[in-house]
C-alpha cells in the first residue's frame, strides 16, 4: 500500500487575528485545520520575522484562544485586587492609556507594535488596580464599545497570566519531500509565495490554494486602495503559477478565477468548488446574554442582518428600506438588528443612523461583536433575515439563516443565489421598490412567511465543516498522488 505523503495546512491569518472573534477566513482556517490535523496533517504558519514556515502546536493555540474569548470585560474588572508596592502606578497607567488612546484614534488596527507593548504593560499592572480603576481604564481605551480591541486586550491579559507564550513559540519545520501544503488564507506579501516556489523546486512540494473571492481585483473600491489591489493581484498570480490545484468557496468564484487566469494567459486546471459550512446551529446553543437583553428584542418581532459593517455589505441601503417601512407601517414594522463587527469606512453610516431619533435604538439596533451563541439566538428568534450585500464570495449568513429555518431576503449578485439553494428571496441590491414589495408581503400578508419557512424545513440541505474538510482532503490526496 502506497503511503500518503505528508500534509501541511497553513493558517497564518488565524494567528494574526487570534484576538478577534472567529469569522471569515480565520473561521475557515480554524475548522478545516482542526479536521485535517485530526487526520495527521501538520499545522503551519508563515513566520515573517524568520522568513520561513513554522509548525504550530494547534491544540494548545486554540485552547489559548478559547480561554481569552471565554473572559468577559465585567468579570475581569471585578476580579480581586492585589496589593502593590509602587506608588507611581496610576501615573504610569495614565500615560500608557493616553498613548494607546491616541494611537487607536489614528487607526483601528490594534496590532501595531507600540500598542501591543502598551497593552502588555497595562495587563501586567491589571491585578493591582481596583475595580473602579479598571473600569475607568476600559472606558478610556474604549474596550466597552470596540469588540476587536476588547478581544485583543483580553488575549494580552491571558498571555500575561500564562507567562512565557510557549503555545505560540515557533518550532522549526523541515518540509518533507513530496509533501502537499494547502493554504487556507491570504498572504499579503510575496515572500511566502517565493518560499513555496523554492520548496517546489527543491523538495517537490505540491501546493493547493483555497480562494475566497477576487473582490480586491474586481471591485477594489469595496476593499482596498490601488496599493492593496496590486498586492492581492501578486498573491493571486502566485497561486496561479504555483498551485497544483486551486479550490474556491463557490461555483461563482471558481468561474471567476478561471476567467482571471484566461485574462492573465495562464493555463490552469478547472477550479474545484468547495462551498463553506453553516454549522452554527449545531455547534452554538442560542444564548440570551445580558448584552442582548439590553436591546429588549422581542422574539418574532425583529429582523436580523448578520455581517461585518462596511460599504460592501450595503447597510445604508438596509437602513433606508427600514426608514420607509417605519413611515408606512409604524409600530407594525419589526425592529431591524445589525449584528456584527465594525469594519472600515463606517463613519457616514453611523452618523446617519445615530442622528435619526425615530430609528436609532428604537426600530434600529446594533449588536456589536456578538458571540456565536448570541448570533444563534438572533437567528433562532428573528422573524426573518436580510442580506443585501453588493458582492460576495459565498454568502454564509444566507445559509445560516436557512439552517435555522428562517426565510432570508438577499441580493441576487455573485454567489448569493447559490448559497440560497432556491429557498431565499433574491433581488438587485439597489432595487428599493422590489425589496419593499417583498418586505410588505412578508410582514403583512397572512401565511406568506410561514409558507416560506415551511419550504425551507422541507428542502434545505445542511452542510457541516466535516463536509468541507473531507472535500478539501480529497483534493489534497489527489494532488499528493501526483495528479496534475
Amino acid at each position: 500500500m502506497t503511503r500518503q505523503p505528508p500534509i501541511y495546512v497553513c493558517v497564518t491569518n488565524l494567528l494574526e487575528s487570534r484576538h478577534q472573534k472567529k469569522t471569515g477566513i480565520p473561521r475557515v482556517e480554524h475548522e478545516v485545520a482542526k479536521y485535517l490535523a485530526a487526520r495527521g496533517a501538520t499545522v503551519v504558519a508563515w513566520n515573517k520575522r524568520r522568513g520561513r514556515f513554522d509548525a504550530i502546536d494547534f491544540d494548545a493555540f486554540i485552547e489559548s484562544i478559547m480561554r481569552a474569548q471565554s473572559l468577559d470585560l465585567d468579570v475581569i474588572c471585578a476580579e480581586p485586587r492585589r496589593s502593590h508596592a509602587f506608588a507611581a502606578l496610576e501615573r504610569l497607567l495614565a500615560s500608557i492609556s493616553a498613548m494607546v488612546a491616541r494611537r487607536l484614534s489614528l487607526s483601528r488596527e490594534p496590532g501595531r507594535t507600540v500598542v501591543r507593548a502598551a497593552f502588555r504593560r497595562i495587563a501586567a499592572a491589571w491585578p493591582y488596580l481596583s475595580p473602579e480603576q479598571r473600569r475607568a481604564m476600559a472606558s478610556r481605551l474604549r474596550l466597552d464599545e470596540n469588540a476587536d480591541r476588547r478581544g485583543h486586550f483580553i488575549d494580552t491579559l491571558v498571555e500575561s497570566r500564562e507567562g512565557a507564550r510557549t503555545h505560540r513559540a515557533p518550532r522549526d519545520l523541515d518540509i518533507a519531500p513530496d509533501a502537499t501544503m494547502i493554504l487556507l488564507g491570504i498572504w499579503w506579501n510575496t515572500r511566502p509565495m517565493e518560499a513555496v516556489a523554492r520548496l517546489k523546486r527543491e523538495r517537490r512540494l505540491r501546493f493547493v490554494g483555497l480562494i475566497y473571492d477576487l473582490i480586491p481585483i474586481r471591485r477594489p473600491e469595496f476593499f482596498t486602495d490601488e496599493t492593496g489591489r496590486g498586492r492581492f493581484m501578486r498573491f493571486i498570480d502566485g497561486l496561479l503559477a504555483s498551485g497544483d490545484r486551486l479550490c474556491a468557496i463557490s461555483s461563482h468564484v471558481a468561474r471567476d478565477v478561471e476567467a482571471y487566469a484566461g485574462e492573465r494567459q495562464v493555463a490552469i486546471r478547472p477550479v474545484t468548488s468547495v462551498p463553506l459550512s453553516a454549522d452554527l446551529k449545531r455547534d452554538s446553543p442560542p444564548s440570551a446574554t445580558a448584552a442582548l437583553a439590553r436591546h429588549q428584542l422581542e422574539p418574532g418581532r425583529f429582523v436580523v442582518y448578520v455581517s461585518t459593517i462596511n460599504p460592501r455589505k450595503n447597510h445604508l441601503f438596509a437602513y433606508r428600506l427600514w426608514r420607509r417601512l417605519v413611515e408606512e407601517l409604524g409600530e407594525a414594522a419589526p425592529t431591524l438588528v445589525f449584528a456584527g463587527q465594525r469594519g472600515w469606512r463606517t463613519e457616514e453610516l453611523f452618523a446617519t443612523m445615530t442622528a435619526d431619533t425615530v430609528m436609532w435604538n428604537r426600530k434600529l439596533r446594533f449588536v456589536e461583536g456578538p458571540t456565536d451563541e448570541e448570533v444563534a439566538w438572533l437567528y433562532a428568534n428573528c422573524a426573518f433575515s436580510i442580506f443585501p450585500s453588493l458582492y460576495e464570495g459565498w454568502g454564509l449568513p444566507i445559509l445560516e439563516s436557512l439552517s435555522f429555518g428562517k426565510y432570508c431576503l438577499a441580493a441576487d449578485n455573485t454567489s448569493l443565489p447559490e448559497a440560497g439553494q432556491g429557498l431565499a428571496f433574491h433581488a438587485d441590491a439597489e432595487d428599493e421598490a422590489t425589496w419593499l414589495a417583498e418586505l410588505r408581503r412578508v410582514i403583512t400578508e397572512p401565511g406568506y412567511l410561514e409558507a416560506a419557512n415551511a419550504r425551507i424545513r422541507e428542502r434545505f440541505t445542511p452542510r457541516g465543516w466535516d463536509d468541507v474538510g473531507a472535500e478539501l482532503l480529497a483534493v489534497i490526496e489527489d494532488v499528493g498522488r501526483g495528479a496534475r
